[in-house]
């Protein structure tokens, strides 16, 4: 009668036991990676050490088995949790821009009623890490300091956790724990004012009349016969009258100027990283001075059409951009972007200085007849000067600075 108690009590032991097994595997691994390289050759030699006193009976080994062992328990005391500091870390500017500094605030207190003894701490700055020391703390105290995040390329920096750390002056032992929260800085690029040189672009095509037919527009065009489903305000009565059937207004499609920026990541297609840059760079001064203008824009590359509904998200969006090994061709590129956004009245290829004359030709073929075509091409070997080919006007730019003058050509 008591078997089947029995086995199911065995199982629900089995079951605990599995769910808890990972559980207990990951706080074992965490209690044993305080143990440092230096820690494991130490136990190491403590158990050799142990091993040839008691089995061999050496008083050389009994001698360096008690001075490990000391050692060894010293290094513990290290591991005794402390009070725990106060400690915050902010970003006075959580975006910049390529060149300016962002500065990091750190904080820490001592918000017990005891005195808290020196710590050493680390704060992990993209790939580096500070290490600063905290001094011993008296009640109430607060130790301040700042550091600068250099910012002379564009991404995203993951600055933090701070971390307190523990460690026996040996290096047997080393016990970290997290202060703070990781916090991302974004580095935008480098934008330039346009001032009115894309303004009279985008105006030149604003309102422009299509060959697309509508109901409702500003431009009109014919009169036809009524058909279910037409708007009657625009029923023409007197037409009505005299044919004596309904008659409505025919309207032709007017195009509100719409920028596409289409951004070659190809890596073959630039002949340095800083091309790249200044290509990007190209692309957000554009983008920027397109929103200002409260008119539409749109941004495609090889990873895809990012949405730019402010300009803090255009500049994010165009921080984590990075170079590829494309197998996308500026011509396919191209096609996927009208597909991607056909209703775009002009359009600003920008490339590198490696993507050759008839590439660029190649990809003017694939935009619509409507479109304004513009093609950038970022050389910093090269002088700024314009190149017409076919029908499409390409400018040469060597440097971010360059851009407004070649605009105005």
């Amino acid at each position: 009668s008591l078997r089947r108690p029995l086995l199911r009590a065995v199982e629900l032991l089995a079951s605990a036991a599995r769910r808890r097994a990972p559980d207990l595997a990951r706080r074992a691994r965490d209690r044993l990676s305080v143990v440092t390289r230096t820690g494991w050759l130490c136990l190491v030699l403590l158990a050799l050490s142990a091993w040839a006193a008691a089995r061999l009976g050496w008083q050389e080994a009994r001698a360096g088995a008690g001075v490990l062992a000391l050692v060894v328990v010293t290094a513990g005391l290290w591991l005794i949790p402390r009070r725990a500091h106060a400690v915050t870390h902010e970003l006075l500017e959580p975006r910049v821009t390529v060149g300016d500094d962002a500065v990091i605030h750190v904080r820490v207190a001592n918000p017990t009623a005891r005195t808290l003894l020196p710590v050493r701490m680390e704060m992990p700055v993209g790939p580096v890490e500070a290490v600063f020391a905290v001094p011993t703390l008296a009640p109430g105290a607060v130790d301040e300091r700042g550091f600068v995040l250099p910012t002379s390329r564009r991404g995203i920096v993951t600055v933090g956790p701070v971390v307190s750390v523990a460690s026996d002056p040996v290096g047997l032992v080393r016990l970290t724990r997290e202060r703070t929260e990781p916090q991302e800085v974004h580095i935008h690029p480098r934008t330039i004012r346009l001032g009115s040189v894309l303004s009279g672009l985008m105006r030149d095509v604003e309102g422009a009349v299509t060959q697309e037919l509508s109901s409702s527009d500003v431009a009109f065009h014919a009169l036809r016969d009524y058909v279910p489903g037409d708007d009657r305000r625009n029923v023409h009565w007197r037409s009505t009258a005299r044919t004596g059937r309904l008659m409505v207004r025919q309207f032709e499609e007017t195009r509100r100027a719409h920028l596409l920026v289409i951004l070659d990541l190809d890596e073959a297609a630039y002949g340095t990283d800083e091309e790249l840059e200044t290509a990007v760079s190209c692309a957000a001064s554009l983008i920027i001075a397109t929103m200002r203008e409260g008119r539409e824009v749109s941004l495609v590359t090889q990873t895809g059409a990012p949405p730019l509904t402010t300009a803090v998200r255009a500049l994010d969006a165009l921080t984590t951009l990075k170079a590829v090994a494309d197998q996308e061709d500026l011509a396919r590129l191209t096609r996927r972007a009208v597909a991607a956004v056909p209703r775009a009245s002009v359009t600003a290829l920008l490339t590198g200085s490696r993507t050759p004359a008839e590439r660029i030709h190649r990809a003017r073929v694939g935009l619509p007849v409507s479109t304004q075509p513009l093609a950038l091409r970022v050389d910093a070997a090269a002088s700024l000067h314009s190149t017409p080919i076919a029908d499409i006007r390409v400018l040469t730019v060597p440097r971010l600075d360059a851009l407004p003058r070649a605009m105005r050509r």
